[in-house]
């Protein structure tokens, strides 16, 4: 089972604790002053939020986590004017909600976990529906001296409460992703015609009405789960089932809803319906994120050699030419430098050492050349030892001091097999076209450039020599 650890100093370990606790009598406080007087909570986020802390830090995921939380639930309470019995009670039942949450959803797998299958998004439903059952059946076994309903009453209001928050916020919890990830994609543009339609069709079931207007979201939710990443779509289910929710309950829509009983079970069912809607959305998104990855991927394996991390020679061919054809569209083309770099004796290291000591030396060059380069500058592997780099910008008679600098990044390398000590060099071919050639084909250019490197090699290797002619 793979988990995400968090790990504190040995100074600070009262600190989660102390975080835990008053994350809970916040979110416990909210949700009290938020709920109509004399009533249950409309929307009650504390179980499934606290599900997902513990779900996400495991670590806190203990007796103690657990007996702090139901402390501080009580505490918002009483301090909010309830009485203890009811105070104790009904926040057993939260617990026992958050409980079976948690333990239903802790030892599935990690892609399971953070909804990355549509099998996680099944289970998770599951664990839902199982843990809004805990919290209802635990309710109706008090219910008697604080409501006036039948038992049936109180158990469907418990649960659909219970499921259909669970199912709204416990998505945003599993997907959500660490703070360094949320920086680093939060200069992605992000679509907004998906969020428009869903927005626009929210308003027009409110307008609209009736039993049927909570499905007119289900389009723009499959549209946004098409172009949205799961978290996304778990945000825009929460924006778009508690509007519904609340829409409901406040008649806006023209559902029947009186105290009675038969109001309170149109109420629930408006409920769990607006939950159900979640889950196809959900599974079509989760497949849309992993058809995505798999395509990333696949684009990746297609453009990056997986040994040394370079640029495939088919990747570098389509980069190398489009560098070549956007030099020419410059009024003065600019000029441009070609090296063809070989590994020496590479083949009498894999003899006597192995293919094993060959991939390291190769993977080893490669890192030495990488971090001499700069943005812009093309590395790649055209096979086994060989590799090329393409520096713009740089006039070939002026590259001697990089093809140099080059040089005695792999020279300068400190690799031992075993106790010998491993020797590596490189010889390169450097070839190009200065500003005053406007035509380069990028197959003369290597075609000179492997002469030159021919020519190091004959001349004693290690060395860098320069192509006799100029590509015009």
């Amino acid at each position: 089972m793979s988990v995400e650890p968090m790990v504190f100093s040995a100074q600070s370990r009262l600190l989660p604790p102390l975080i835990l606790f008053g994350l809970t009598f916040a979110l416990t406080l909210g949700g009290i002053l938020a709920r109509p007087i004399e009533s249950l909570s409309l929307f009650w986020p504390v179980n499934a939020v606290l599900a997902g802390v513990l779900l996400r830090h495991p670590r806190q995921g203990s007796i103690l986590g657990v007996a702090l939380m139901y402390v501080a639930m009580v505490s918002a309470d009483l301090i909010c004017g309830s009485e203890w019995r009811p105070a104790l009670w009904f926040n057993l039942c939260n617990v026992g909600a958050i409980v079976t949450f948690w333990r239903l959803l802790a030892h599935l797998p990690r892609s399971h976990r953070r909804l990355r299958t549509p099998h996680g998004v099944l289970r998770v439903f599951a664990a839902c529906a199982a843990g809004a059952v805990v919290a209802a059946s635990l309710a109706c076994v008090m219910a008697a001296p604080w409501f006036d309903q039948s038992l049936r009453a109180t158990w469907l209001a418990w649960f659909s409460e219970q499921f259909s928050t669970s199912v709204l916020v416990l998505p945003i919890m599993l997907t959500a992703p660490s703070l360094p990830a949320l920086v680093r994609s939060g200069g992605l543009p992000v679509r907004l015609a998906p969020l428009l339609v869903l927005l626009a069709s929210l308003v027009l079931s409110i307008v609209f009405g009736g039993p049927g207007a909570i499905a007119f979201p289900i389009s723009a939710l499959l549209w946004c789960a098409l172009s949205y990443s799961p978290f996304m779509l778990s945000l825009l289910s929460l924006t778009a089932g508690s509007t519904l929710i609340v829409a409901v309950a406040q008649n806006l829509m023209h559902f029947s809803v009186p105290q009675s009983e038969p109001g309170v079970t149109a109420l629930m069912s408006a409920r769990l319906g607006i939950a159900m809607l979640v889950l196809g959305p959900l599974v079509v998104a989760c497949v849309s994120n992993a058809n995505r990855a798999l395509l990333s991927r696949l684009a990746h394996q297609a453009t990056i050699d997986h040994l040394t991390g370079a640029l495939t020679r088919s990747a570098f061919a389509r980069q190398a030419n489009a560098l070549l054809e956007g030099r020419q569209q410059h009024a003065q083309a600019l000029p441009l430098t070609l090296m063809m770099l070989d590994i020496d004796y590479f083949k009498a290291i894999n003899d006597r050492h192995g293919h094993a000591v060959g991939d390291y030396v190769l993977r080893q060059c490669a890192r030495a050349l990488q971090d001499q380069l700069h943005d812009g500058e093309l590395f790649a592997r055209l096979g086994g030892e060989e590799f090329v780099i393409v520096i713009p910008g740089l006039a070939p008679e002026q590259a001697a001091f990089t093809a140099e600098r080059l040089r005695r990044a792999v020279q300068d390398l400190q690799m031992v097999q075993g106790e010998v000590p491993l020797r590596i060099t490189v010889s390169i071919g450097v070839s190009g076209c200065n500003d005053s050639q406007p035509i380069a084909d990028l197959d003369a250019l290597l075609a000179d450039a492997d002469q030159a490197l021919y020519r190091a090699k004959a001349h004693g290797r290690n060395r860098v020599e320069q192509a006799q002619r100029q590509v015009i």
